[in-house]
């Protein structure tokens, strides 16, 4: 793997981070598909961030990948479904994140 100089508040690129959204097609309950993808990542052993309209989870190259794969499977037993992903190594780390989101402003998140 090659090498490269990511500068300070980067994640070690042996870290791989999973940015996924499931949509369950033609089906009428839509939070269970999407409940069980996300039981199914934590599961897979990755570090797991339930967003607004996402799932992060991050964690060993394999462990993100099987993660993924099992929570692609939990959605498709609840009938068809559509899993989008993002795959990521050398990320941000939090903190850095948090130093972005601070010098934005004290800008909160739209209500619904």
């Amino acid at each position: 793997m090659a090498s490269f100089d990511k500068g300070p508040g980067y994640m070690s690129t042996e870290v791989v981070g999973c940015q996924f959204s499931v949509y369950p097609l033609r089906q009428e309950d839509i939070d269970g598909p999407v409940q069980a993808s996300v039981h199914a990542a934590v599961a897979g052993g990755c570090a797991v961030r339930v967003g607004h309209l996402s799932t992060l989870i991050s964690g060993s190259e394999d462990q993100v990948f099987a993660a993924l794969r099992a929570a692609f499977r939990a959605a498709q037993r609840h009938g068809p479904a559509v899993l989008t992903a993002t795959l990521a190594a050398g990320m941000p780390t939090d903190a850095l994140v948090g130093d972005i989101q601070r010098g934005l402003g004290a800008q909160s998140p739209p209500s619904s």
